[in-house]
Formats: structure tokens, C-alpha cells, sequence
């Protein structure tokens, strides 16, 4: 028998207070713990004279109601999978909390991807009292109660499927899943930022102002020191950034822009916190070193085609008519600070051309998963000058090629 582990969606149900700073929580059947000590103070950022503190707040997510998507295969004439869930106990997450059957899909030849509903019948085999059980109006009621795991059969039916068995084709297959929750008190957080693995940057991370930032995220830790992600708390804990440069909350909850400065991380908790406390912004004049070369992009058959750009060169077009980029490919960065932990931002560079009818520059746009900058287009076959630049500085990249049909 094979299973798959379901995706859960959270639906956010309810936020807690940012503005209010959240303490460890005892069940009532636990014994009284000692206070838990106050998270260390964020560093402060050097203050300009005259320059005002900007703060950005990212608050807790609160969720009560999970809905589940579920990939199974078929185990014989009925579908078979395991659920795993993960719990926190923190004073102000939710203890009652209802699982929604939601959705499912068979991954297997005998039948065709669709999902369907999943509806649950009975519930047996519980095992485990870290968390009370009952199953009532289709849905699942939790209690949560205690650390601990906790696990459960529930029997019932994913409907609107197409699958082909010995008896002919099915609508609603038969389902048994089995539920296990994982119950952890939360011991305090840690604080990561993605820019700390994207740039191989684990203990300072300096990043560009002008571009698109992952914020800074914390993850709660058990008694046993482990990292858990409880879906009762999407956003476990509430952070707030401050800094003397500007902050911007972006268009995702992910994202924000920040002006140059030291952004201090300040979590809203007396538990124990650990990880980033602070990251820095930088501006253009700020870069030391950029190792970087020129990359004619021409469009092929099949995708596109990259090939770098030598002085005096030659590059015949597989499609003169489709678009076909000079990029800026970027290797590495460094900074007053040390290494640049992001992508420089496509704002920060200029392109000019003194032949604007071969080639001209694009607009400038953001992608901050990708180090190649577009810094002119090919208009047409021919002799192409390009001189780009970042202004206000002295890094520069400067060529002359031509295209050919």
C-alpha cells in the first residue's frame, strides 16, 4: 500500500493582537511552569541626525479551521491514506480547532485526475489522549489537550472520481484515512529569512534597497528542540521591523521593500527567541565589487538560447523576428558589509546605445529569484554599442557586436 501525505490549507479564522506581546501558555491540566524569560533586545540602527524611526508590523495568523487536500492511490477497490497534522500549545493559539474533510484525487491508471469531495462516515481506532476527538457533522472536532500524538481512522467515500475497476467505472471509491496529530508546546522561536539560504548568508545578511525582500519569518521550537510549523498558527508569532530607512510592506505577506539601514527584528514574545535578530540594507554606493558579464538571450525553437558576448563578436539569429535580450548575468556581489545576500535590483543599472535602431534598452523589471538583468533588446540585425552602467558608481560594462539573420 502506498499514501501520500495531504496538503493542508489553512483558513485563517482569527489574528492576534500585534500590539500585544504573547507569553507561553499552560494547559489547564499542567502544572505550573516558571516565566520564561524575555527575548533579547533587537540591536539598535544607527540613527541619522534628524532621521525618523519607521516601524512595519507583521502580525500572527490565527487559524481555527484546516481543510484538507488529500493525493491517494487506490488500494484495491477503495483508497488508503495517511494524514499528518501538526499542533502547537501556546497560551493564544486555538484549542478547539475543526478539520474540514475537503478534497481528494486518486494518482493512479485506472483512474482520471479529478478532484472530488471526500466525506468522512465513521471514526475509529483512536489512540493516543493528547487531544479529544469527535467526529460530527462530517467534520473533525479537536481538542487539544496535552503534548503528545494522537491518531484515528476515519472511514468514508471520495466522490467524483472516474476509475475504471473489474466491475466497470466508479464515481465514489471507498476511503480510509488515518489521522495523526502531532501536539507540541511551543518553547520560543527562531527567526530565519530566505535570503539566509538563497544567498548562502547563515549569520549577516545584506541585502539591496529598491527590490523585493522576503520578510523575516519565526518558527516555534518544542521542549526537545525541534522546529515545527502548527497549523493552528499559520503566522505563529507576530514580528515588527524597525529601522531609520523606510519600510514597505509589498503586495505578497512575503515581501516588502526597505530604504538603506539597519532593520532591527523585535518578535512579540517573552518566550525565548533565537536567529536573526537584524539585517542591513544597502544602496548602489554601498557595492564594492560586482562580477558580472554581458549574455546575448536569442529565441530558439524550443525556449531560448544564451550564449556571452565578446567585444567585435558576431551572432547570427535563429528568429531575427521574436525577441532576442542582452542580459546582464550576475555572479556575485560584494559590499562594504561583505557579501550582497540578494539579487541586485534591475532599477539600479542604466543602459545608452549609440545605436538605437539595433538595440535599445528594455523596461526595467524585478524578478527577485533570478540574477540575470535585461539591459537592452534587439530591435533589428546589426551592429549593436551598448554602455551599461549603475549610475553613481564606477561599475560598468561596455560592448559593441553584431547580429546577423
Amino acid at each position: 500500500m502506498r499514501t501520500h501525505p495531504s496538503l493542508v490549507f489553512a483558513l485563517v479564522l482569527a489574528a492576534c493582537d500585534p500590539g500585544q506581546g504573547q507569553s507561553q501558555g499552560d494547559t489547564p491540566d499542567a502544572p505550573d511552569a516558571p516565566d520564561a524569560p524575555d527575548a533579547p533586545d533587537a540591536p539598535r540602527a544607527p540613527r541619522a541626525p534628524g532621521a525618523p524611526l519607521h516601524e512595519l508590523e507583521l502580525p500572527a495568523v490565527l487559524a481555527a479551521s484546516h481543510e484538507l487536500l488529500v493525493y491517494t492511490d487506490l488500494d484495491g477497490d477503495h483508497a488508503s491514506v495517511e494524514t499528518e497534522l501538526h499542533y502547537g500549545l501556546h497560551a493564544s493559539y486555538p484549542r478547539a480547532v475543526t478539520v474540514l474533510p475537503g478534497t481528494g484525487m486518486i494518482l493512479t491508471g485506472d483512474c482520471e485526475r479529478r478532484l472530488g469531495d471526500v466525506v468522512w462516515h465513521t471514526l475509529s481506532e483512536l489512540d493516543g489522549d493528547a487531544a479529544g476527538l469527535t467526529l460530527a457533522a462530517g467534520a473533525l472536532a479537536v481538542d487539544l489537550r496535552a503534548e503528545g500524538t494522537v491518531s484515528a481512522l476515519l472511514t468514508g467515500e471520495l466522490q467524483g472520481q472516474s476509475c475504471t475497476l473489474p466491475g466497470g467505472v466508479v464515481t465514489t471509491v471507498p476511503l480510509a484515512q488515518r489521522i495523526v496529530l502531532h501536539v507540541d508546546r511551543v518553547a520560543g522561536f527562531t527567526v530565519e529569512q530566505f535570503h539566509q539560504q538563497l544567498g548562502d548568508c547563515p549569520d549577516r545578511v545584506v541585502l539591496p534597497a529598491d527590490a523585493p525582500l522576503w520578510a523575516p519569518t519565526a518558527r516555534p521550537f518544542n521542549g526537545r528542540d525541534e522546529l515545527f510549523e502548527p497549523i493552528n498558527a499559520p503566522t505563529p508569532v507576530g514580528i515588527t521591523l524597525r529601522s531609520h530607512g523606510a519600510l514597505t510592506a509589498g503586495a505578497d505577506p512575503w515581501q516588502l521593500t526597505a530604504q538603506p539601514g539597519v532593520v532591527a527584528i523585535a518578535v512579540d514574545t517573552t518566550l525565548p527567541v533565537r536567529g536573526l535578530d537584524a539585517f542591513t540594507v544597502v544602496g548602489p554606493d554601498a557595492l564594492t565589487s560586482v562580477d558580472a558579464a554581458l549574455y546575448l538571450q536569442k529565441s530558439a525553437s524550443k525556449g531560448t538560447v544564451s550564449e556571452p558576448i565578446v567585444d567585435g563578436g558576431s551572432y547570427p539569429l535563429f528568429f531575427p523576428d521574436q525577441p532576442n535580450t542582452v542580459e546582464l548575468h550576475v555572479d556575485a556581489v560584494t559590499t562594504e558589509l561583505g557579501k550582497l545576500c540578494a539579487n541586485l535590483p534591475a532599477a539600479w543599472f542604466a543602459s545608452t546605445t549609440s545605436t538605437p535602431a539595433q538595440c535599445d534598452a528594455p523596461a526595467a523589471s524585478d524578478d527577485p529569484l533570478t540574477s540575470f538583468i535585461p539591459v537592452a533588446r534587439i530591435r533589428t540585425t546589426g551592429e549593436c554599442r551598448l554602455d551599461v552602467e549603475i549610475p553613481g558608481t564606477d561599475h560598468r560594462w561596455t560592448t559593441h557586436f553584431r547580429t546577423t539573420d
